[in-house]
């Protein structure tokens, strides 16, 4: 791209694949789409840019260089962090061209002079003015607040990194004795260990059996802590007994509940998956599975079980560990969504940003409208580090170290999407005012999956208007899922994979690419080799019929041919109703 070229400007961000990553079917469909809209617009006369580059991908990234370290029989925490930092580059630069060599195989027209890294010393520099800029506008803070932790990585993770296992567990009903012996309230839960760390029981305002016991107390069993009864909309009077046991610091919804009213959250689970001290010595070094075991036994015993039966229900894991994940009170910084997210909801309602297809839109927006606090902390080696110094109770955040002696850098990294937000423009050159910045900013086009809707597309829109006054693209497009022939999703570990390279040797790329264009929709589709085979014939014969017209002397030439005789003027009008109803369509 040439931003001194005078032409129209038209740009797009690829969204950029992990460092770690192979091209699957997802990205042959999006990247085939992205290609069709740069060429085209190439071909019409615009100045084109489509962003090249790859993520850093810090949990995917530590996972795979760890286990490399495995295999030789050591750890990162045997080599030390400067060492396993080095290690990453090193592995990065062998494998992290992986999948920019398949783009190419793939016929991407895409920048590749121009390619970044989301670690590269100008990206990074990038990431650091933003995090001291957010800090010292008060939006990005230090607090104790619930995360979703992942006690096989020992990080918080993101909502990307979970998953949800369909699980059978055991849901157990526990009799809370009335603090005053008048009676007791029954709650069911299937995670008897979390009891432990229960300060209230809550109940719906509106359930008739609890009216006359809201404002009392009752007494944890094992434990003997007081606990109030209160009374909240957030309770189901139709789940269960319809009295909630409320564990601050181990559930979402118990944190939002203890928070309105004013409920101690005790951690009893630790970062290290175990039990805590104030779990009580009975329980404490157990997995939360063993304590499960021994609070049952020891509830039976105490004679407060009222029952027990199989119960099956979704559980979060890590996606990236296998390791259930806890969630827990964890103190981390965390960036404050609220302001940020009011202009990005603007954005949409106000049709600057466009969602194809528009429910995807919908989407976006609930989730802005409910946004909670982001965990932008991750414990991590690889990855932006967090630029926050202390020494003792002294804090500084800076994109430098401060002076004198005794400050120690806080050994945490950013989230990985939290430097991915700013890539529709740190990749232009932010926060110098390139030319390529005033020319390509904001994008024409997003491409991009469901999946990451408010995890990258609404954060980009939040990190563009915060600090280059506009939208960062006009356009979202949410592309088609490709499942395997069968309606699985496409998995290597299931056995459904299909590798888009394979069917690049075997048809060809533009056969690949075309049947992927056919079979794509607003719906998630089946991959289908009869399209496939289809786009092969197709190119098959546009080969062969310009071939034949290069060979008798017939050359590409802009515009329709000029001419005087009738046949030849009705043959270039028909050209130009075919251009302009293939630009229309597209």
């Amino acid at each position: 791209a040439d931003p001194a070229s005078g032409r129209p400007p038209y740009s797009i961000a690829n969204p950029p694949p992990n460092v770690t990553g192979a091209l699957h079917m997802g990205h042959a469909l999006n990247n085939t789409m992205q290609d069709t809209l740069i060429r085209w617009r190439r071909m019409g006369g615009d100045e084109t840019m489509w962003i090249c580059g790859t993520d850093h991908a810090g949990i995917a990234t530590q996972v795979m260089v760890e286990k490399a370290l495995a295999a030789e029989g050591t750890s990162r925490a045997e080599i030390g962090r400067d060492a396993f930092v080095a290690r990453v580059w090193e592995w990065r630069e062998r494998y992290g061209g992986t999948i920019i060599a398949q783009l190419e195989r793939l016929g991407c027209t895409l920048d590749y002079s121009r390619e970044r890294f989301t670690m590269d010393e100008g990206y990074a520099r990038a990431v650091l003015e933003v995090f001291v800029d957010l800090h010292g506008k008060g939006l990005i803070y230090r607090d104790r607040y619930m995360v979703n932790w992942d006690p096989g990585l020992g990080s918080a993770i993101s909502d990307l990194e979970v998953e949800d296992r369909e699980v059978t567990d055991t849901l157990v009903r526990i009799a809370y004795p009335l603090a005053d012996g008048t009676g007791e309230v029954v709650v069911a839960t299937v995670r008897p260990e979390t009891m432990l760390g229960d300060t209230g029981v809550a109940v719906s305002p509106a359930d008739p059996r609890y009216a006359d016991l809201i404002g009392r107390e009752l007494v944890l069993p094992l434990v003997g802590r007081r606990l109030p009864i209160v009374a909240d909309e957030h309770v189901d009077p139709e789940f269960g007994t319809g009295a909630l046991k409320v564990t601050p610091a181990h559930d979402q919804a118990d944190f939002e509940i203890g928070a309105r009213h004013g409920l101690e959250a005790i951690n009893v689970i630790g970062e290290d998956g175990r039990m805590t001290t104030a779990a009580g010595a009975r329980y404490e070094g157990l997995t939360p599975r063993a304590c499960a075991e021994r609070v049952v036994a020891d509830l039976r015993a105490e004679g407060v079980l009222r029952g027990e039966e199989p119960y099956t229900h979704s559980v979060p894991f890590s996606h990236r560990s296998g390791a259930r994940v806890e969630p827990l009170v964890s103190l981390q910084w965390f960036c404050d969504m609220d302001r940020l997210a009011e202009p990005a909801i603007a954005a949409v309602e106000d049709g600057r940003i466009r969602f194809t297809p528009a429910s995807a839109g919908d989407v976006y927006l609930s989730w802005l409208r409910d946004i909670r606090p982001w965990c932008v902390s991750r414990q991590l080696w690889w990855g932006h580090r967090l630029p926050v110094w202390y020494r003792g109770d002294e804090v500084h955040v800076g994109a430098d170290a401060p002076e004198g002696d005794g400050w120690v850098q806080d050994p945490d990294v950013l989230d990985t999407w939290f430097s991915s937000a700013l890539w529709p423009f740190a990749t232009l050159g932010w926060p110098e005012r390139t030319p390529e910045l005033e020319r390509f900013y904001p994008t024409a086009v997003l491409s991009t999956a469901r999946d990451i809707i408010f995890l990258w597309v609404a954060r980009m829109v939040m990190m563009g208007i915060e600090y280059m006054d506009e939208v960062p693209f006009r356009d979202v497009n949410i592309h088609s899922v490709v499942q395997a022939p069968d309606g699985r999703r496409m998995s290597k570990s299931l056995g459904t994979g299909i590798d888009p390279i394979e069917v690049i040797d075997e048809q060809g790329a533009d056969a690949l690419r075309f049947g992927l264009l056919m079979m794509s929709s607003t719906q998630d589709v089946r991959f289908n080799h009869d399209r496939i085979r289809q786009g092969r014939q197709l190119v098959t014969k546009l080969w062969n019929a310009n071939r034949l017209v290069i060979e008798r002397g017939g050359r590409v030439q802009a515009g329709p041919p000029r001419s005087d005789r009738l046949a030849d003027r009705w043959i270039a009008s028909r050209i130009t109703a075919v251009v302009e109803q293939a630009d229309g369509l597209l």
